[in-house]
């Protein structure tokens, strides 16, 4: 490629830097990564210990449509990168006052199984629910890729029942069903496990179930951190300069243009534009120099979501141990989840995961000594071991561990999505801060999949013409 083609930056090798990246590529720009740590995939990646593969971050299902519409976009085709292995039993969730709610691909036997449990009632509701939401789910499907606008955006468009639907959070549309509690905080268990109450929550999240029965649920072989490493595969092959280790500490504006990069060991890197898969907060409160204080006010006071505590165990599991069980303690504690990736992927027999949200504000206050301590519960609680023997921890992680090894902003993954922040559209891809600066992850796009991440970047890199880019200056 020629070197008058404009030079893009990316910031950081998550799913959403790696996707904006090929986009950026396959549209004639000279491409370059830059990502602090060894490794690509960000908090979709993982680690090998005893030469068995662990996933890493917070990431548990995949969307099989969106990451395939997002491999298609990039020219690729997923299955010729990833094996994707389907979930016959989805998930389930228990509790120390009601009866087991399971969650199976197939609606009849979740219904069958409502009705053993709670009764006809619950699992003609249930029906009605899931019905419900996958006529609204077809409506609002296509708007997952392009740029979210808000419940606003809706109404520019013409779906007015679609915008009413959004401006009621997911505890709103749970109560409306008549399900009974255990169920509905079953319904809600992803809100749970990232330690959000059902009030505050968004309305996209009553899809789950919608998902759930139409398209199914899905795992990788080998672990999530593969579609990851699968575009880095991809990057690397289209041209893409992909450099590990390298730390970015400021991205330099001069008013309205952003003239480059600057990384921890000194180095000045001009470019035409500059996308960033980092963190959006961080982007804008630690990255961005001179900052716009504006938008620092701005996010300021958005509310984060914690990693929260994990621990990574090799263990003799039982072949009846589902692939996600979820308990809801009461009394005030939080959900705590168990992933055995090896009741569906035999590459993962024997390695377990045990995770458990914490509240943002209390893992500042808490700092290492209390999160630890959190953790030491949660391993010496004993809902989980029923079918686990011979448990070795091989590996934890608490917030300032997942902040410092992941260059978090405050040891949070990103800003919680609560109903209000989804109303709002999230952080906006094309930042407000200069005119070549974009933003790119999971602080732009409603969800948490892995396949949003992706689309996220294609979004941000996809429709940025090269032509309105000159060549790199210097700085």
């Amino acid at each position: 490629m020629s070197p008058s083609n404009p030079h893009a930056i990316v910031v950081g090798a998550g799913v959403g830097g790696l996707a904006a990246a090929i986009a950026l590529r396959r549209r004639g720009f000279a491409v370059t990564v830059l990502e602090a740590r060894d490794v690509p995939g960000g908090l979709a990646g993982g680690f090998d210990v005893d030469g068995r593969s662990h996933d890493g971050g917070p990431y548990i299902l995949l969307d099989r449509p969106g990451l395939e519409w997002a491999f298609e976009r990039l020219g690729e085709k997923l299955s010729d990168h990833v094996e994707l292995l389907a979930l016959d039993e989805v998930y389930r969730v228990r509790r120390p006052d009601a009866p087991d709610v399971i969650v199976h691909r197939d609606l009849d036997r979740t219904a069958d199984g409502l009705r053993a449990s709670f009764g006809a009632r619950e699992a003609d509701r249930y029906r009605d629910f899931v019905r419900r939401m996958t006529r609204i789910h077809a409506r609002l499907a296509p708007l997952q890729r392009a740029p979210f606008e808000g419940a606003r955006g809706l109404l520019r468009r013409g779906l007015i029942r679609e915008s009413a639907f959004l401006l009621r959070g997911l505890g709103a549309h749970l109560r409306a069903t008549g399900l009974s509690e255990p169920v509905r905080d079953a319904l809600g268990i992803w809100t749970h496990i990232a330690g959000q109450p059902l009030a505050e929550a968004p309305a996209p999240l009553a899809f789950v179930p919608a998902l759930v029965h139409g398209h199914g649920a899905y795992t990788v072989r080998g672990g999530i951190r593969r579609i990851a490493e699968a575009l880095h595969r991809v990057a690397l092959a289209a041209g893409v300069d992909c450099r590990l280790a390298t730390n970015v500490v400021r991205i330099v504006r001069d008013g309205r243009r952003v003239l480059g990069v600057e990384t921890a060991a000194g180095d000045r890197m001009p470019a035409a534009l500059v996308v960033s898969n980092a963190p959006g907060i961080a982007t804008y409160a630690r990255l961005l120099d001179p900052p716009v204080e504006a938008l620092v006010r701005a996010t300021a006071d958005l509310p984060l979501q914690s990693p929260g505590v994990a621990a990574y165990l090799h263990a003799d599991v039982r072949a009846d141990v589902p692939f996600l069980s979820f308990w809801l303690p009461g009394g005030g504690e939080k959900c705590r989840v168990l992933v055995h990736a090896g009741a569906v992927d035999e590459t993962r027999r024997g390695t377990l995961r045990l995770v458990s949200p914490t509240d943002h504000a209390w893992a500042e206050r808490a700092a290492r000594d209390g999160q630890g301590a959190q953790l030491d519960r949660l391993l010496a609680e004993p809902w989980w071991r029923d079918g686990v023997a011979d448990v070795h921890v091989v590996a934890t992680r608490v917030p300032v561990e997942w902040g410092a090894s992941f260059h978090l902003w405050r040891d949070s993954m990103n800003p919680t999505m609560t109903a209000a922040f989804m109303r709002r559209g999230r952080l906006a891809h094309r930042s407000p801060a200069a005119d070549n600066l974009y933003l790119c992850g999971s602080a732009t796009h409603p969800g948490q999949w892995v396949s949003f991440c992706a689309i996220s970047g294609i979004l941000a890199g996809d429709r940025i013409d090269p032509s309105n880019y000159s060549t790199s200056q210097l700085f």
